[in-house]
């Protein structure tokens, strides 16, 4: 019976802290979805992906509001089995198996969506995802039974601590997260320091004499594009800078950079195409029109495009299968790397490096400072 007690007792702690950790991670994202903020995301960085699908929301409610209240409800459950541990045993023992299944299923359906349909992840809604096992596993280790006076007391206590330090925690982890570092009034873009000290080295590699560039020759700002045509993020960042091209037209230059990452299976095949279409001056249609329609890059679907923008169908042809358009798209690779890029998309304003999916607002910004 002590045996089985203290088992509980371990049990229903370990669901306490794992919810407490799920409900900083939903509470977290909850602000960065309601504010649209930016997403620390670590190595995974498919968190503005995720945010901007279409499962980012359910009935139009955010999806972290749910995964708070399923968290703010477990920890009720527990917290009323510690204050009233001779109430209602075996309802809230049941109420608590409903929860956490139906908060394990949830979870399990957003990770096979990112997996399947996303092709992204957010590191934050895995963490929640692994939250919400734990509780499931260990609830099935739980028991319907109440706490001896003097355990639930000692229990209660150390919820009551718990909670306290993860507000404290939680709280100060929140604000280091969604504070804004700011220079001035410009969101802080994680800007690279290569440039700073190698300018011209790293001039040399983005702006080789090869590469096709939209804008005036004369225009002393240039923003280059490293790309992945399959890529949902680089799908999500064009119509952004789309508005850059336009609000900036000729006064900047802009140019893609071909950067298939291996995880998309048609990408090298794209950047293949993109080439091809820039030996025919009509690089910027054609890379609009594989971007629009990242699922559907198969050799066949490159040459449909080539056609439907009149291009000599034939030429187009032998330059896909050509070493020297090949050689076009790895000489891209290798200067993206030396250069530290390593995901797409990543822009270069300059000689200045920026990750992610800034807004037109904030490149724009980053423009204005550099332009003359």
């Amino acid at each position: 019976m002590i045996l089985d007690e203290r088992r509980v007792v371990f049990v229903r702690r370990i669901m306490l802290w794992a919810s407490l950790a799920g409900l900083f991670v939903s509470t977290y994202l909850l602000i960065t979805y309601v504010t649209n903020g930016p997403i620390v995301c670590g190595v995974a960085k498919g968190c503005d992906i995720v945010r901007n699908s279409e499962w980012a929301t359910s009935f139009g409610v955010p999806r972290p509001l749910l995964g708070v209240v399923f968290y703010v409800a477990i920890i009720a459950l527990l917290v009323w089995r510690a204050a009233y541990p001779h109430t209602r045993v075996r309802a809230v023992y049941r109420l608590s198996m409903i929860a956490v299944t139906i908060g394990f299923i949830e979870s399990a359906f957003l990770t096979f969506v990112q997996a399947v349909d996303i092709k992204a992840y957010c590191v934050w809604c895995l963490t929640s995802a692994v939250m919400a096992t734990i509780l499931f596993v260990a609830a099935w280790w739980d028991r319907s039974r109440a706490f001896e006076d003097r355990t639930a007391l000692r229990e209660l206590a150390i919820q009551f601590w718990s909670l306290m330090a993860a507000v404290i925690v939680g709280g100060v982890l929140i604000l280091v997260l969604t504070v804004p570092w700011t220079d001035g009034e410009r969101p802080r873009l994680e800007p690279s320091q290569i440039g700073a000290a190698e300018d011209e080295r790293v001039r040399s590699l983005l702006e080789r004499p090869d590469v096709t560039f939209e804008g005036p020759a004369t225009a002393t700002v240039t923003l280059i594009e490293f790309i992945d045509y399959q890529c949902p993020a680089c799908k999500l960042a064009h119509s952004e800078i789309l508005k850059v091209r336009d609000r900036y037209k000729g006064r900047i230059r802009f140019a893609f950079r071909n950067f298939p990452l291996p995880v998309h299976k048609a990408a090298v095949g794209a950047a293949l195409g993109a080439v091809c279409a820039d030996k025919q001056g009509k690089l910027f249609a054609y890379a609009d029109v594989l971007i629009a329609n990242q699922n559907a890059l198969a050799p066949a679907d490159l040459i449909r495009y080539a056609s439907s923008l009149q291009f000599d169908t034939a030429a187009f042809k032998a330059c896909l299968t050509d070493p020297s358009t090949k050689a076009l798209v790895e000489r891209d690779l290798s200067d993206g790397r030396e250069l530290g890029v390593n995901a797409t998309p990543t822009f270069f304003v300059g000689t200045t490096m920026i990750e992610g999916l800034p807004s037109a607002e904030q490149m724009g910004q980053l423009i204005e400072e550099a332009l003359p």
